[in-house]
């Protein structure tokens, strides 16, 4: 071990440039004072590395950290043995996933990529936005960066800001200010500042700018995707995922949105076969699910029971469905389809889970066989359980009147 001692304090970025220029190998580790490592975090940084070199920095997971790579524990994460145990637990995940940007609470990063972008840009002083900024500058390189999801790290969380008395959500504001008034006269930089600001059509068309002047950076792919999946053009959109994955086949965003975009383009049996392929990793399920149910609802509300049929039944297969949502759901679209048989067990399951509306359907479903006396007693259980409901009440006070 070798202490640099330095004149004065130079911030995150001006520290951890001190020490980079020190240091020798080919890949240099970057990290918080105020966490702990799981025993296999270095392994499993190393592999993702090595894994590509077109692989500039790989980071680990943690109990508090930004983006994807936050993951909910349990236990005391400053105990190794609890560390340990998060780190068995994660050896059923896939190993690495892509990533935009990365935290620069732990960072394996690649000499090489660091010598041809430079490192962390001092400006940023204390800390934030340094690695947003480091990241950025490797991607419009064409450079990977991969989350290793199998290294787990116990992060303190913002103890250098506590020991010198400095208010987070202030050094937050102003380091984005800081951030922004570097990039704003650069596309790539403007699109980069537009997705922040979720204005995808301004992202979309400064991206469009910034690929002439980087034709390597990935994520101009990501932004034109998005800006074409707003306006309803999801061929378009497909084919900008598509080129976003073919550099970096494991960013999980792209591909859900690619899922996305050919659930809602019409090409049902792709997309679904990968949003299931999604749905089988562990991590990816309750999206998947989500994602699902969107456009099931989407599906729905446009008389399109065939595709809400099939992204609800494919939710189900692999997420739960405490409250019977989706179950209710899959029986208003076989409803919608004209098939009360099929409909009828869905809203039975739904409504043993509590689910209210699954209750008035029911009554729909049995008024439609022409059990009256059943459809009343369905109606009259919406209404206990949904009061507010103005459709159960007019159903229930229907049901009344005819009998």
């Amino acid at each position: 071990m070798r202490v640099l001692r330095l004149p004065r304090n130079l911030g995150f970025a001006g520290g951890v440039n001190a020490g980079l220029r020190q240091a020798s190998n080919a890949a240099v580790l970057v990290i918080n004072n105020d966490t702990r490592a799981a025993p296999n975090l270095l392994q499993e940084l190393s592999w993702a590395l090595q894994s590509d070199a077109n692989i500039a920095a790989a980071a680990p997971v943690s109990n508090r950290v930004k983006g994807h790579a936050e993951i909910s524990v349990s236990g005391d994460t400053r105990q190794a043995a609890v560390r340990k145990r998060i780190a068995d637990e994660l050896a059923a995940v896939p190993r690495l996933q892509d990533a935009t940007t990365l935290s620069g609470l732990c960072l394996l990063l690649r000499r090489s990529a660091l010598e041809r972008v430079g490192g962390f840009d001092e400006r940023f002083g204390t800390g934030n936005y340094e690695d947003d900024d480091l990241c950025l500058r490797l991607r419009l390189h064409g450079y990977r960066l991969a989350l290793a999801r199998r290294a787990f790290l116990h992060h303190e969380g913002s103890a250098t800001f506590r020991e010198l008395g400095l208010d987070l959500e202030s050094e937050m504001a102003a380091k984005q200010r800081c951030f922004a008034a570097k990039w704003r006269s650069e596309p790539a930089g403007q699109a980069v500042l537009a997705a922040m600001a979720y204005d995808s059509d301004a992202a979309g068309r400064a991206a469009a700018k910034a690929r002439l002047e980087w034709p390597a950076w990935p994520d101009a792919d990501w932004h034109l995707g998005t800006a074409a999946a707003a306006i309803g053009d999801h061929a378009k959109a497909a084919v900008r995922f598509r080129a976003l994955l073919r550099t970096c086949p494991r960013h999980i965003d792209a591909l859900l949105a690619l899922g996305n975009s050919l659930l809602q383009g019409g090409d049902t049996a792709a997309g679904l076969q990968l949003m299931t392929a999604l749905a089988a990793e562990p991590l990816m399920a309750t999206q998947v699910g989500y994602r699902l149910e969107s456009l099931g609802r989407s599906a729905l509300s446009h008389a399109d029971s065939a595709t809400a049929i099939r992204c609800f039944g494919a939710a189900l297969e692999h997420v739960a469905d405490p409250q019977g949502t989706l179950h209710n759901l899959l029986g208003v679209s076989w409803l919608q389809a004209g098939d009360v048989d099929r409909a009828l067990p869905h809203f039975e399951v739904a409504a043993a889970s509590g689910n209210a509306r699954a209750h008035g359907n029911l009554g729909i479903c049995r008024h439609r066989l022409g059990d009256h006396t059943a459809a009343r007693a369905c109606f009259e259980r919406a209404v206990q359980l949904a009061p507010e409901d103005s459709l159960a009440r007019t159903n229930y006070d229907m049901a009344c009147a005819a009998s």
